[in-house]
């Protein structure tokens, strides 16, 4: 047998694992080897000691300890607690770095607390950077560490109560100290630009009154609650808020803009946010808070700003088989805009100023007029129940009219309404009437009761007030239509991105076309029994899971064939429609505040540094672990978040002041050196940190904090527990 070593280097850290193996020869009769065991991680005197024990196995002799190189003097003393050390002391310098110890303690009650609120915050900060929990695992963990030296804190005093009480008085001043840090952080320099995002994070358990049973980003329906972030280029986190799990994301980004508005560090800083915010109601928005912003505006608004997209020059464009790696489309692709007038930015972007445009079509800035709501129920009830008799399909019938499986149940009920109580309806005799009032007169059978109780519900409700026209509205108050929509405009176009979005398309079809031919198999198999309306809930439901139902006509055949019925579907593309989702393939639409003076290059690629935020997301989802939450309250989980924002504020610090590894990377390699704590006496302790290696030194010069291992700075700073 050998002992087969490798070395695995991960980042600055190197991993030493050894297997025992031994040779043989395979069937054929080459030399080889196999495993005999895994050893898993071993230290260099472990491989030496390993070495010696199996040559002396091999030759068939004992090894002996050699106990004259034993130390004959006093041992080494031990020490009574290896506590974590390097990795928090460093992140401690950056929260000092930052005043944050300052800024706490203009923000928060003053008391008279033996242990300061602002220590024990400093401390679940620094423990989501490096080992996130819940706030129960955190009064374990705080004792581990050389926090209670490094703060002044002694451990019983680290209790959950005071946890809690903390959390409690960090939610109140949530709101000033988002006023201190953004302005901190803009007296370290003039913002280029800010983002902002909205993300969720789920819970276990039932969760507080925010948390509501909603889809997540991941398509995963589970109670949530959203969290909404500003930041800025270097992803400092500014302002943040903890919203309900369903609430729309642009209703959520709008309520920022209104609470930054007028602020002194906003000034002309664009804001840069998603297509979330692309409609002209909510640029409309925009506009009116005054402040500059970027974003890209939704496909289907294009053609009532501007016909000068070049779309159609790329119409007939699609995959070959023939060019695997699809450099050829994407080449004729980008000499096709650029022969349409679209200026080459970088082989990823092409772009097209349209300077400052108006919307070309009317917009509405109240809802416009709507049908009488008991009425125009009725009416979709009754057609998706014809079309669904005609289909056998209710389902296909009411998503075809734009409404839900669940509301198109409850419309269909006002259908046990007697046939006169219906006409009375339809006729607009019963306007009074709401349509929770109606669905409780058809829960009855007997039609003398429904006559009853719709007589009584019409009398005693009264007339809808009927909104006056535009003509009638006084002087100041909001028309109908709005003043013309004038934004900042430049469109986009990357061949990569057409090219992707074009085979997913094709592959789109080529799937929808084996499943039909497959389908078509099982239906002409003997033993087939589905019936008419199993084979359309089927393609319905394949349809729909692509988002292409209004891109594709079905029939359905039927063949009498030896005494049954036989199915054969037929699918056939509606190339109009087809063609119209096709027209948007690698195109973009970037607007912005008709003020802003960049470029429409600039625009661009001001809007693609959005993953800024997105990245910030990441690193509070993945380092930081914002989910999942266990908390049970509104005002714990909104404490946990600014929790989790401290942190994402000194894990970007860190990643910035490191130029070749990440700040992941280096917690981990930092985590290793330790606080030895040795007992000197009856109740006296001595401190010795852990030499530092190679790697750590390397990370402390960068960050120019190599005082923290030395000897002083332990004797200076650390107060014993």
């Amino acid at each position: 047998m050998n002992l087969h070593v490798s070395r695995v280097r991960r980042g600055a850290t190197v991993y030493v694992y050894g297997q025992l193996v031994e040779s043989y020869r395979r069937e054929d009769g080459m030399p080889t080897q196999r495993v005999i065991a895994n050893l898993g991680r071993m230290t260099e005197v472990e491989i030496r000691n390993m070495r010696v024990a199996l040559e002396a196995s091999r030759r068939g002799t004992q090894v002996v300890l050699d106990k004259r190189e034993l130390a004959t003097g006093t041992r080494a003393a031990k020490p009574t607690h290896n506590l974590r050390y390097l990795d928090l002391a460093v992140l401690l310098a950056l929260w000092r770095a930052w005043d944050l110890d300052e800024v706490l303690d203009a923000v928060l009650p003053r008391n008279t607390a033996d242990v300061p609120a602002r220590d024990v915050i400093a401390a679940l900060t620094l423990q989501r950077c490096v080992d996130p929990g819940s706030k129960l695992y955190a009064e374990q963990w705080f004792p581990t560490t050389a926090l209670p030296e490094l703060l002044g804190i002694e451990p019983r005093r680290f209790n959950n109560a005071r946890l809690h009480r903390v959390l409690e008085q960090l939610d109140e001043a949530t709101p000033q100290l988002m006023l201190r840090l953004a302005s901190h952080a803009h007296g370290r320099g003039e913002f280029a630009t800010l983002f902002l995002d909205v993300t969720d994070a789920r819970f276990t358990g039932d969760g507080p009154d925010l948390a509501e049973k909603a889809k997540t980003k991941e398509g995963i329906v589970e109670r949530k609650i959203g969290i909404v972030l500003l930041c800025n280029e270097r992803g400092y986190p500014l302002r943040w808020s903890v919203i309900p799990g369903r609430r729309a994301d642009a209703t959520a980004m709008h309520d920022v803009f209104e609470q930054i508005r007028g602020l002194s560090w906003l000034g002309d800083t664009p804001v840069v946010c998603d297509r979330a915010m692309g409609t002209s109601a909510d640029i409309a928005k925009l506009l009116r808070t005054g402040a500059r912003f970027v974003t890209a505006l939704r496909c289907n608004e294009w053609t009532a700003y501007t016909t000068a997209i070049p779309h159609h020059r790329l119409a007939d464009l699609a995959p070959s088989v023939d060019d695997l790696q699809g450099g050829a489309l994407a080449v004729e692709a980008a000499r096709r805009v650029v022969d349409a007038g679209m200026q080459h930015v970088s082989p990823t972007l092409y772009v097209l100023d349209l300077g400052v445009i108006e919307r070309s079509e009317p917009m509405r800035t109240s809802r416009p007029q709507a049908p009488n709501g008991l009425r125009h129920v009725l009416m979709l009830g009754r057609q998706i129940h014809a079309d669904g008799v005609a289909a056998g399909n209710f389902r296909g019938a009411a998503r075809r009219l734009g409404v839900s499986v669940a509301m198109s149940k409850v419309y269909r009920q006002l259908l046990k309404l007697d046939a006169e109580l219906q006409q009375e309806i339809l006729d607009g005799r019963a306007d009074a009437l709401s349509t929770r009032g109606a669905l409780k007169v058809a829960a009855l059978a007997d039609g003398a009761q429904q006559r009853q109780l719709f007589e009584q519900l019409r009398s005693a409700r009264p007339a809808p007030r009927v909104r006056p026209s535009v003509a009638d509205a006084p002087v100041g108050i909001a028309e109908d239509e709005a003043a013309p929509l004038r934004v900042r405009a430049a469109v986009t176009f990357n061949p990569q991105l057409f090219l992707d979005e074009r085979r997913r398309a094709q592959q789109q079809l080529d799937d929808i076309r084996r499943f039909v031919e497959e389908l078509n198999e099982q239906l002409a198999r003997p033993r087939d029994r589905r019936s008419r309306r199993d084979v359309e809930m089927a393609v319905d439901r394949m349809l729909r899971r692509r988002d292409l139902l209004e891109a594709f006509e079905v029939r359905i055949d039927e063949q009498a064939t030896a005494g049954a019925s036989r199915f054969r579907v037929h699918v056939e593309l509606d190339l109009e429609a087809w063609g119209h989702r096709r027209a948007h393939d690698g195109f973009g639409f970037i607007v912005a505040h008709p003020d802003e003076t960049r470029t429409a290059a600039e625009l661009c690629q001001l809007y693609r540094a959005k993953d800024a935020v997105e990245k910030d997301f990441q690193v509070i989802k993945s380092l930081i672990r914002v989910r999942p939450i266990w908390h049970r309250t509104d005002a714990k989980v909104r404490a946990h978040v600014t929790l989790c924002m401290l942190a994402l504020l000194l894990e970007r610090t860190l990643n910035e002041r490191l130029a070749n590894v990440s700040a992941t990377e280096a917690l981990q390699v930092l985590s290793t050196c330790c606080l030895n704590r040795f007992a000197a006496g009856p109740r006296r302790f001595d401190y010795v940190v852990t030499h530092p290696d190679d790697a750590q030194q390397a990370l402390l010069r960068e960050l120019k904090l190599g005082r923290l291992t030395e000897d002083d700075f332990v004797v200076e700073h650390l107060r014993p527990r």
